[in-house]
């Protein structure tokens, strides 16, 4: 479980970010969120990940832990591929043959086997993001905090690191919110949207996708008629 209960947050006491917002997100489902540049979108997801606190209201969140997967791919340069993964694990595991396990397991299925010995300047743009995804799954929760982590791939690129992600997501199907201000990709990933207005950040509208991940396409008519829908709401910031 995981909601707000008319939560207030501002910066300096000047800058109103959020005031008396409620949203309830979905258990189990990948949630998105939607809004205009510096709304808040980050500012909610830090409350979510308690790197700071709400100055009014009530967060609800029965999770205990959580991944969280950031626009830069924040590896360690100093250690190898292996050693990164192997880092967050040893919190959860410590037995090193398990660790190695999931690890080899995890490089074969996002692409990246024989990578093991590699260091971060060695890997491409693609590489690296892959790794990165594949470090927040490999940790086991059941929330993930996405802040936009396909913003600036090229288009061949971001394609395969979202269907990767989707294919990590089906594993476990564990609660995503997912920040984006791509139309495209959300339409592409997200269960339910949440289009939200600027500051001080409301939701304007809950969108249930209501579609499976299988075979979804922007040109399906359920989805055009989402995306004219969303263009239309998001004329008003």
């Amino acid at each position: 479980m995981l909601n707000f209960t008319n939560v207030n947050f501002s910066y300096d006491k000047q800058l109103e970010v959020l005031n008396k917002l409620n949203i309830k997100f979905i258990d189990n489902k990948i949630n998105c969120i939607i809004g205009p540049s510096a709304a808040g979108k980050s500012t909610l997801l830090n409350l979510i990940a308690k790197t700071i606190q709400p100055q009014g209201g009530k967060i609800n969140n029965s999770y205990h832990n959580l991944s969280y997967l950031f626009q830069e791919e924040r590896l360690i340069n100093e250690i190898n591929v292996y050693k990164n993964l192997d880092l967050i694990l040893k919190s959860v595991y410590k037995d090193s043959r398990k660790r190695h396990s999931i690890i080899i397991r995890g490089l074969r299925s996002v692409g990246l086997k024989g990578t093991s010995n590699w260091y971060p300047e060695q890997l491409s743009g693609s590489m690296k993001r892959r790794l990165a995804l594949l470090r927040a799954f490999i940790y086991p929760t059941q929330l993930l905090l996405m802040d936009e982590p396909f913003t600036g791939l090229d288009i061949n690129v971001k394609q395969n690191v979202m269907k990767l992600f989707i294919k990590l997501w089906n594993k476990d199907k564990r609660t995503v919110i997912f920040v984006s201000h791509d139309l495209d990709e959300t339409l592409l990933v997200a269960h339910y949207i949440y289009v939200m207005s600027n500051k001080p950040m409301q939701i304007m509208q809950t969108i249930n996708v209501n579609q499976s991940h299988k075979n979804r396409t922007l040109y399906q008519n359920k989805i055009i008629d989402i995306k004219k829908n969303l263009l239309l709401l998001t004329k008003k910031w």
